[in-house]
């Protein structure tokens, strides 16, 4: 394999790695706007320009490919020249709105600056506004922001619809919105993530606390059977935002901000990031780059409203109750002599060996309940819109139908129902005909006359455990933690059973 020297530390790459990602394996960061390796290269930037030994001049390190031995300086004086005045340039016309800006904390134009920008302004002539504008239903563009890093242009342009494209030229330069394309697109999200400053906002996180005061975990989605990896942030115990792993930016935060006094948050408090550990360098940006916009939003349509107290429906009027008293009701579930346990496919595999326990103990029958269906793509998302299919199907033993036929027809004196994420057309609450219904679940039904107990159920991004992504166990890690939770209720019940 080739030997790189870089900055004097020398470390052996995989023949063709290009020079941005050979240089972080040997722990040296190369600030770039518009690389990214999931699009094509461009060098428009001038920010990765490196001094390579046996060249006359500057070269972008995004179009080297080590495929020799090489002798690379960052921090040559010609070097470090050209990045400040790139930067100063850049600063020109920007706002340098970061009090406001929702990117301020992690935003490479901000962080650059610090590190290798200019300590005061120079230019003093009148600066260009351009104002804002309405990308889709979801995403803005503050084009004064932007560095015209063209990594959204062409990001759409290879995997959706191009609804974005650059206009004119030189100074002029500006971003045309093609609206009416997004309307079909389930991956135009992602430029939120890829845009390296704060010119692309999700909206409905524009004015979020910042990032280093927001609490986050490296998780799965939840929201299909394919389980990309994300970042889930919460703040004040709500989940506020899902995103990308950007697994090389977050290496490079551990390289290169630890060593200046900048506000990051810190690597090493991301819930579940031992899961990354070590991550080999020759496989950054090779994986966990997208995540469809059904996983990016879908989460708060498909889990709230919600319900977050114990309750509690008798005599026909719902209340709220505490745990103690909860534990009350759960009693009388053992006396019941016909009893069935109905599991969501969003239950964790310890969840469903809990519920099976249970079962077990207390003579119930058990069953998972169908998962949604709806038609994917050919990208990321797929058809079962739930995590733990395979999971229940081989803990449990499926979807069995002549259960879920059973409890419409009142065969069962108690039922217990997680139904969190499950297929409610197949059987739902008010199918249920039984004298002692408990219901977990994201929202409380009316009572309709029916006694029930109600627990809120804990969302996929608040338990830590196991899913069979597409017959891959893989972890999942919580941004929050709530109790009580569903594993705290299946063991209480065991206990009386």
């Amino acid at each position: 394999m080739p030997v790189l020297k870089i900055d004097g530390k020398e470390v052996e790459v995989e023949k063709g790695t290009n020079l941005i990602l050979a240089a972080l394996k040997a722990g040296v960061y190369i600030p770039h706007y518009c690389y990214h390796p999931l699009l094509p290269v461009v060098a428009q930037c001038r920010m990765c320009l490196v001094k390579i030994e046996g060249t006359p001049k500057p070269t972008p390190a995004c179009t080297v490919y080590v495929d020799k031995d090489m002798v690379v300086d960052t921090q040559n004086e010609q070097v470090k020249k050209i990045r400040n005045t790139v930067l100063e340039l850049l600063l020109q016309h920007h706002p340098v709105d970061c009090p406001v800006c929702p990117r301020s904390g992690e935003c490479d134009l901000q962080n650059f600056t610090y590190i290798w920008g200019p300590e005061q302004k120079r230019y003093d002539g009148a600066r260009r506004l351009k104002g804002w504008s309405r990308v889709s239903e979801k995403i803005l563009l503050f084009k004064e922001r932007c560095v015209l890093c063209t990594r959204c242009v062409r990001f759409l342009e290879k995997y959706s619809n191009s609804e974005i494209q650059v206009t004119r030229r030189a100074f002029t330069s500006d971003l045309m919105i093609f609206p009416e394309k997004f309307a079909g697109s389930n991956y135009s999200g992602n430029i939120i993530d890829l845009c390296p400053v704060g010119a692309l906002v999700d909206e409905a996180s524009n004015f979020m606390p910042r990032s280093w005061r927001l609490k986050k975990a490296l998780t799965r989605c939840a929201l299909c059977e394919k389980g990309c990896r994300i970042i889930v942030e919460a703040w004040k115990g709500e989940i506020v935002r899902v995103k990308t792993f950007d697994n090389m930016l977050d290496k490079a935060e551990k390289h290169l901000y630890s060593k200046v006094e900048l506000i990051q948050p810190s690597y090493e408090e991301i819930e579940g990031i031992e899961e990354i550990g070590e991550h080999s360098y020759e496989k950054l940006y090779s994986e966990d780059l997208m995540i469809c916009d059904i996983g990016r939003w879908g989460w708060r349509e498909f889990f709230y409203p919600r319900d977050t107290k114990i309750m509690v429906a008798e005599n026909g009027e719902k209340k709220e109750i505490d745990w103690e008293s909860c534990k009350t009701i759960l009693k009388t579930f053992s006396e019941y002599e016909k009893k069935a346990i109905f599991i969501t496919p969003f239950a964790t595999n310890e969840e469903m060996l809990t519920f099976s326990e249970l079962a077990e103990k207390s003579k119930s029958k058990i069953s998972v309940l169908p998962p949604i269906i709806k038609q994917g793509d050919k990208i990321l998302l797929k058809d079962i819109r739930a995590p733990n299919v395979k999971g229940g199907e081989k803990i449990i033993g499926g979807v069995k139908q002549e259960l879920i036929d059973g409890a419409k027809n009142g065969e069962f004196s108690a039922v217990l129902f997680y139904g969190l994420g499950a297929d409610k057309t197949k059987l739902n609450i008010e199918n249920i005909k039984a004298k002692l219904l408990i219901i977990i679940d994201n929202k409380a039904p009316e009572p309709n006359g029916n006694r029930f107990i109600f627990i809120p159920a804990t969302l996929p991004y608040e338990k830590r455990g196991t899913y069979e992504f597409e017959g891959n166990s893989k972890r999942i890690y919580p941004v929050v933690e709530r109790r009580p939770n569903e594993t705290e209720v299946a063991k209480f019940l065991i206990s009386i059973s």
